[in-house]
């Protein structure tokens, strides 16, 4: 509204100036009694170059008023859309998998129930070997299912990046080239926030996989044990505890 106003009153002005500016300036001079109309081309040569300088400073306000106002002209913003959904949806791939996820509320509860190491007298509801292999398994499975999800939102990315494209090289003003600017530098901070994702995803499998191996070696270990320290039937002679010696030959 300011800047038709503006321009309203400059055409005024112009219009103002041009009319008391091609007015002939004229000398009169008596001649006999009669009245003759006397020409100053010198004179009219300086109101038409007055006149020629104030058209173009007009000019000059109407442009800067035409620049002003398409650096104040939006309409380069929306693009970016917030992938949260997405993100959570990441982390609970896992879970569907039935895997261990890093999402789950329990987590570590969870994980000291499957993969307890020598606390296994003291831990109550230890979960089977078998239970820990597919839990195990399905870890990493679910890490599998998370990464194929980002890799199917490609498509999706690339479209919102050619929306950037297109308002980069059609922006009209200031506004409008900083509003692309600052989209790009959410899309940015989103493609960061994927990458930690995946990154937690892939700790996740090989934080759950190391687990179930050091857990594996500690089984072992604890049922050798029992083994050794376990008492011989009786009659049977013990081949770690008789100390009588070899028969001689």
């Amino acid at each position: 509204m300011k800047s038709r106003n503006s321009a309203r009153f400059l055409s005024a002005l112009l219009a103002a100036t041009t009319y008391i500016v091609l007015v002939p300036a004229a000398a009169r001079a008596q001649f006999g009694g009669g009245t003759q109309i006397v020409f100053d081309p010198q004179m009219f040569a300086r109101q038409f170059q007055q006149l020629q300088q104030e058209t173009a400073t007009v000019t000059n306000l109407a442009q800067q008023l035409q620049y002003m106002a398409q650096n104040t002209t939006g309409g380069g913003a929306g693009v970016w859309q917030s992938n949260q959904s997405l993100l959570t949806n990441l982390g609970n791939l896992i879970n569907e998998q039935e895997g261990l996820s890093y999402s789950f509320q329990g987590l570590t509860q969870q994980f000291d129930q499957l993969y307890p190491g020598y606390n296994t007298a003291s831990t109550p509801g230890v979960q089977s070997p078998e239970a820990t292999t597919e839990t195990t398994l399905n870890t990493l499975n679910g890490a599998l299912a998370s990464a194929q999800t980002q890799a199917q939102d490609f498509q999706a990315e690339q479209a919102a990046l050619q929306t950037l494209e297109l308002k980069n090289q059609t922006a009209v003003g200031r506004l409008q080239a900083i509003q692309v600017g600052n989209e790009i530098a959410l899309a940015q901070v989103q493609q960061v926030q994927m990458l930690r994702q995946l990154v937690m995803a892939m700790m996740n499998s090989q934080n759950v996989a190391a687990a179930s191996q050091v857990n594996r070696q500690t089984q072992s270990a604890l049922e050798a044990q029992a083994l050794f320290s376990a008492p011989s039937a009786p009659g049977t002679p013990d081949m770690y505890h008789d100390a009588s010696p070899p028969p001689q030959p």
